[in-house]
């Protein structure tokens, strides 16, 4: 039970990613619901189960691309422990939350391309600033407007996880 509840997570982001957030694409800028999920998991239970939800994440949306198998595998474990470690210290407001959102999509295609078009990092830099950084604001809006929706329905999402840990 404790494994089904974070895989039937990562399967709803993952079909909230093939299906909504292309309806919702601002021209070719489209948030990563899979790095707002990751960063919400690794907030609510720490650094470890972060990075392990991450690497789960990511090796399942590496599924749909063989060719760089363990990238996004590699990346979301990076988003996922990173949340964790942010947990420990401060229980995130809504401004924050938008901000660590923001720098965790920022972080992860950062990595993401480095390595993606490594060794042409010329290449890498156009698509940061062309691609992630936009994507990144979006992803961070979206991020927060699914963390209110979480909110709402009752689950507790980010309020106090570093109190309750401690």
């Amino acid at each position: 039970m404790k494994v089904l509840i974070p895989l039937l997570t990562i399967v709803v982001f993952l079909g909230l990613q093939s299906t909504v957030a292309g309806k919702i694409a601002i021209g070719p800028v489209a948030p990563d619901f899979i790095v707002v999920c990751v960063i919400l998991f690794g907030l609510q239970r720490g650094p470890i189960q972060g990075a392990l939800f991450g690497f789960m994440a990511g090796f399942l949306v590496d599924l749909g691309n063989p060719g760089y198998l363990g990238l996004n595998a590699l990346t979301k474990s990076l988003v996922g422990y990173t949340g964790g470690r942010l947990a420990a210290t401060a229980s995130p407001g809504p401004l924050v939350l938008v901000f660590v959102i923001f720098l965790s999509a920022f972080g992860h295609d950062i990595v993401y391309f480095l390595v993606y078009h490594w060794p042409r990092i010329d290449s890498a830099f156009v698509s940061i600033f062309a691609d992630a950084l936009p994507s990144a604001v979006y992803t961070a809006l979206a991020g927060i407007v699914v963390e209110r929706v979480l909110a709402l329905l009752g689950a507790k999402v980010v309020t106090k996880v570093g109190k309750e840990r401690q």
